[in-house]
């Protein structure tokens, strides 16, 4: 069946991971310097067991502040394997502290291939949609980077109740923009919630590996969002 329907997920597929620069800023707080590709391989890495553990709960704000700084201390840990325990923690504790501000003087920025991938499939007769983990008020963040202009249903966690790798997020994506999974394909950069999930759902999932670190995975892989049409019926 001919595909209709192009899902994108936001952060580290459209939109550039602000988390990766800001904890790289914690660390070099902290004493320790690693590359940025490290950092958001580590986070990356540990995203599968976080959202098994998080990812369909509802959290208190304090329970989410605890979730944030065991995954602080999970990806320092995974850069770091040698360090004590209570290191990590205390690494994570700091980067609980500096995040609000950090994310103030970090601005928001979108991959070179964003804005043009989803313009070329608006015009191609395509339609666009996001499907993303986040909190309620990343609708905002779409806003302001002008993604509502391409994407006709923006699909955010925080505010359907489930987040990737459940089928469901998807299939209120697909409810919402009105195709069938088998005109849907979604692209995005966790292979567990971006491929997997779409899977379940019965679409398409195809993994957007700009670092070309994960080639051992069976799936549709691509370096730039532009190579998606390699994989649209």
């Amino acid at each position: 069946m001919r595909t209709r329907v192009v899902f994108f997920d936001l952060g580290g597929t459209l939109l550039v991971m602000r988390r990766d620069k800001i904890f790289s800023r914690v660390l070099s707080a902290s004493g320790f310097t690693v590359p940025l590709e490290s950092v958001h391989r580590a986070y990356v890495g540990n995203e599968p067991w976080w959202l098994s553990r998080y990812g369909n709960r509802e959290l208190t704000p304090d329970q989410t502040e605890e979730a944030y700084r065991e995954k602080d201390a999970m990806v320092f840990a995974a850069l770091f394997p040698e360090e004590r325990k209570e290191k990590a923690i205390e690494v994570s504790k700091l980067a609980r502290s500096m995040w609000p501000q950090l994310e103030k003087d970090i601005p928001l920025e979108l991959y070179p291939d964003a804005e043009p991938v989803m313009e070329e499939l608006v015009n191609d007769g395509y339609s666009v949609g996001l499907v993303s983990n986040a909190p309620p008020d990343t609708s905002k963040v779409v806003e302001s980077l002008g993604l509502d202009r391409y994407a006709s249903t923006v699909v955010i966690s925080g505010l359907v109740g489930c987040s990737k790798p459940s089928p469901e997020i998807f299939r209120i994506a697909l409810r919402r923009a009105g195709f069938s999974p088998e005109e849907a394909v979604h692209v995005g950069d966790v292979y567990e919630a971006d491929v997997v999930g779409a899977r379940s759902a019965g679409m398409l999932g195809v993994l957007i590996d700009r670092d070309d670190t994960q080639s051992g995975l069976e799936c549709p892989r691509i370096r730039s969002l532009l190579d998606v049409y390699r994989h649209l019926e």
